[in-house]
Order: structure tokens, then sequence, then C-alpha cells
């Protein structure tokens, strides 16, 4: 049984603290979401327990990124999406963290690994860079298929697709 999306909106999430900062009214939010207004933050799902937290910059480039937790609360993967053609966006970024095994939350600045994947532009071309505490390790990879990162601009409130874990398959009905 898939569980309803529903989306609780404030202009910030505390990471450490798992709560809302600064709760938004829908019509708020809304408002900032078609007028190109402050940036704010959408939490999908339960508030106690978050499917992804988005981060909304409706006047930039950048304008949603897209942030999912592990078992502890700690952040795991962030997707940040580009506007770059009118209604659609690009996933232009994706960081991985991982964490000490040790089954507690962590702040992302105790990451024992950081991957990134950038696409600079958008020709199939990644960069990947590793950084393990010890070294970094960077190299780009051609003819990365790229079908899977793009993303229809959402009307707002309706957040599941960018909400999204997984890429390589449609969101479920909610």
């Amino acid at each position: 049984m898939n569980r309803v999306l529903q989306a609780h909106y404030c202009q910030a999430w505390g990471d450490e603290s798992r709560t809302m900062a600064q709760p938004l009214t829908e019509r708020t939010a809304k408002r900032r979401y078609e007028q190109g207004g402050k940036w704010f933050t959408a939490v999908i799902g339960d508030v106690s327990d978050p499917v992804s937290v988005l981060e909304i910059n409706p006047r930039e480039p950048y304008r949603i990124g897209a942030k999912f937790f592990d078992n502890h609360g700690s952040v795991r993967l962030t997707y940040r999406f580009y506007l770059v053609e009118p209604e659609r966006l690009f996933l232009k970024q994706v960081t991985r963290w991982e964490y000490p095994d040790d089954g507690k939350f962590h702040p992302m600045n105790e990451s024992t690994i950081v991957e990134v994947l950038f696409w600079e532009e958008i020709d199939g071309v990644v960069r990947r860079r590793v950084d393990d505490g010890n070294t970094v390790h960077a190299e780009d990879y051609r003819d990365v298929p790229i079908d899977a990162n793009w993303e229809p601009y959402p009307v707002f409130g309706d957040f599941a697709s960018i909400a999204r874990e997984d890429r390589d398959h449609p969101p479920a009905p909610v």
C-alpha cells in the first residue's frame, strides 16, 4: 500500500533537530512558488520521518534540492535540480554521504566518504568526485544516459516525482 505524500511547508528544515523552522502556510508557500518569491522548504511525508525534504528556490537557476535520510536521520543523499528549459528541470548534481557504522545520527561533516556526480552540461558527460577524508579522486565519464535526469517543473504541491529517490523508475501512484 502506497502512502499519500503530504507536504508541510516551512522556511527551513533542521537536519540535526529534525524539525521545521518557521512553519509556513500552504498559501504562503504557494505564493512564493508561483511568484518567484523567497526560498522555502517542503517536508514530504510525515514530519517526524520524512520521505524527502525539498529546498525550493523559485528565483534561481538551481530550483529544487531533494534530501534523503538514513534510518538515523543523517543526510545520505541529495539531488540538485536546475531550471535549464522553460518548465523543465535537470538533475545536475547528486551527492552521497557515508558515515561511521555506529548506529546513530551524524551531521554531514562527520561523513567518512563524500561522492559527488556533477553534469556541467547536458551532454552525457558526468564528473565523479570521491573524497574519503585522505584522498580525493575525480574522473569524467562520457556517454552517460541522462533520460532519468529530466524532470517536469512540478505544479505546486505535486512533488511526488521530484521527491523520489529512485530516478530509474516513475514515481509510485499516491
